[in-house]
């Protein structure tokens, strides 16, 4: 399975990226699994505030992604 992973604001400045792909062995995987992954090969988004989106969809970390997913990661939003 492939799944693009997108960044956004301070977690594009760690990463120094905009986007990247990720392939997998299984079929799906989960959130938890995910981000446990992106934090080890990241480990300064450990100490930062997030959420994630699945295909514009913020989801929790049981959710399942699955082959040609997009997963954003997101900073917190601050408005007006």
């Amino acid at each position: 399975m492939t799944i693009t992973l997108k960044y956004f604001g301070l977690l594009a400045d760690i990463t120094q990226l905009k986007e990247e792909q990720f392939t997998f062995d299984e079929d799906t995987i989960l959130v938890s699994a995910l981000k446990s992954k992106i934090e080890s090969s990241y480990p300064k988004i450990q100490n930062t505030a997030y959420n994630i989106a699945v295909n514009q969809t913020i989801v929790d970390f049981r959710a399942t992604i699955k082959d040609q997913d997009v997963v954003a990661f997101l900073p917190p939003f601050a408005g007006g």
